[in-house]
């Protein structure tokens, strides 16, 4: 079997086995628990509503491209360089359900951390892999980009719920202070990234999360989370607003 042809099976079969997996955890649900109850578990103000999570259905639909194009391209540099990550990305993914959902919180936390840094290699790489092709900008460049924004995200809510299961007092500060410092980090993290990259779907992922945590939060006792929220949501899509007008309305 040619490289190329073995590498688009491998990620055949990782991609489908992380579909399998968070398929799995909410249907059987594993440990008798869905993803969403395991969450409720350790609540956190940072968590956004749940209608933000739909997210993950564009995740996956861009990555399905991205296996589909594996096996329709006969150029195998673009995927060379990617696919490993690609798969060691499933691989921490599977892991870290099963992690969560037997609420082993701590390692969980450590395997987030090991998909960030994998997502952050992917999108490093894919962005210094030159691509002329419009299919290689929406199905390698784009879900990378925003796979690695939301895990950005997933990251802090990760770290949020660790520090509720140990009962971590936050310094003494207020949870709706906290909550506000992780959002701004989550926001400047975002206009960063989408700044230094001039990639604007990063920041856009940071916006929707920060919209879930408004709607979340509006005309709730939590409300200065809603409006904070709101303010940072505006300066973040703004960002991501001006990086596409330098552009030149370019998506990526």
């Amino acid at each position: 079997m040619k490289p190329i042809k073995r590498n688009a099976l491998f990620s055949t079969i990782a991609f489908g086995a992380t579909i399998t997996v968070n398929a799995l955890a909410n249907i059987l649900p594993i440990n008798g628990l869905n993803t969403g109850e395991v969450s409720a578990l350790y609540p956190s103000l940072f968590t956004p509503a749940g209608i933000t999570f739909s997210i993950w259905s564009v995740i996956y639909l861009l990555l399905l491209g991205y296996v589909i194009l594996q096996w329709l391209k006969s150029d195998a540099y673009v995927f060379a360089e990617t696919a490993k990550l690609f798969w060691l990305s499933c691989l921490l993914n599977c892991c870290w359900i099963v992690a969560w959902h037997y609420l082993k919180v701590s390692i969980s936390v450590t395997l987030m951390l090991l998909l960030l840094l994998t997502l952050a290699q992917l999108f490093l790489k894919v962005r210094k892999i030159s691509m002329n092709s419009a299919a290689e900008k929406i199905f390698v460049r784009l879900p990378f980009t925003i796979y690695f924004a939301w895990i950005c995200v997933a990251t802090i809510a990760n770290i949020s719920a660790f520090l509720v299961s140990i009962g971590w007092p936050a310094l003494n500060i207020a949870p709706a202070t906290w909550t506000i410092v992780m959002m701004a980090i989550a926001a400047l993290l975002g206009i960063f990234v989408t700044t230094k990259y001039r990639v604007a779907p990063f920041a856009i992922v940071i916006a929707w999360a920060l919209f879930g945590i408004y709607i979340k939060w509006s005309g709730t006792v939590n409300e200065i989370i809603a409006y904070a929220a709101l303010v940072l949501l505006i300066i973040t899509a703004g960002a991501a607003f001006n990086t596409w007008r330098r552009l030149r309305f370019a998506v990526l």
